[in-house]
């Protein structure tokens, strides 16, 4: 089953007739919501399965260890939802994702809105501390079908990202150089660099050879913002 239309939806739909998995795509798609009703929305919808036999598969965020987001409402409510599943559904998977970049038009992600702001000329607040890690949406879909399908990560939540750790500057300087652009920032000292424990994803990679590049963001950048 496949609950969700947006991006990472779209990327799993290959479950929607599945009647052993549930695949939970649809949550709050921006991380600076303030709308309460919206975070409802997503968990009532949610405790509308919890009394199935299903292997729920649930979509959280890196970004719950990273210390200047913890008293945002968005984190809050992982945080929240990721309890209300560890304690209450029979068999599940929370994936805390990073940054997934795809062929999308929603403007509250990091890449689109650099992308958006940097294209249009517009000035922007860079905090100069922030780092984020990026994933293609098609490397995800292909790695966490592989790990649903295994059987052998039941019952965990686990954090998922490569080693590409890059700072706003950096990804700044790889949109600058596919739009041929300078951007319009200004610098702020604020943000903050975190490492989540990708342990248990990384030997995972090894075990089915998935490799990166070394050049993996200015590649993945390349692939969905050039000439877009």
């Amino acid at each position: 089953m496949l609950i969700g239309k947006g991006l990472i939806a779209s990327t799993f739909k290959h479950y929607s007739d599945n009647s052993e998995v549930i695949v939970f795509a649809s949550g709050v798609s921006n991380s600076g919501e303030s709308n309460a009703a919206e975070y409802e929305r997503e968990f009532k919808l949610l405790q509308q399965f919890v009394s199935s036999n299903s292997k729920l598969i649930y979509f959280s965020t890196c970004s719950v260890i990273d210390d200047s987001l913890k008293e945002s409402s968005y984190i809050r409510h992982k945080l929240n939802v990721e309890k209300y599943i560890s304690e209450n559904f029979y068999s599940f998977i929370i994936f805390r994702l990073p940054i997934v970049v795809g062929k999308n038009t929603n403007p509250f992600t990091l890449t689109n809105f650099l992308f958006n702001k940097i294209k249009n000329n517009e000035k922007f607040t860079l905090f100069d501390k922030a780092h984020r890690y990026l994933i293609d949406i098609d490397d995800l879909g292909l790695i966490l079908s592989s790990m649903i399908n295994a059987g052998k990560f039941d019952n965990q939540i686990l954090d998922v990202c490569f080693n590409n750790k890059t700072s706003i500057l950096e990804l700044i300087a790889i949109f600058e150089k596919i739009i041929n652009k300078k951007a319009l920032y200004i610098i702020k000292e604020s943000g903050s660099s975190y490492t989540p424990n990708n342990t248990v994803f990384m030997n995972y990679l090894e075990d089915i050879n998935f490799q990166i590049q070394p050049i993996y963001n200015n590649n993945l950048i390349e692939k969905y913002y050039f000439n877009r």
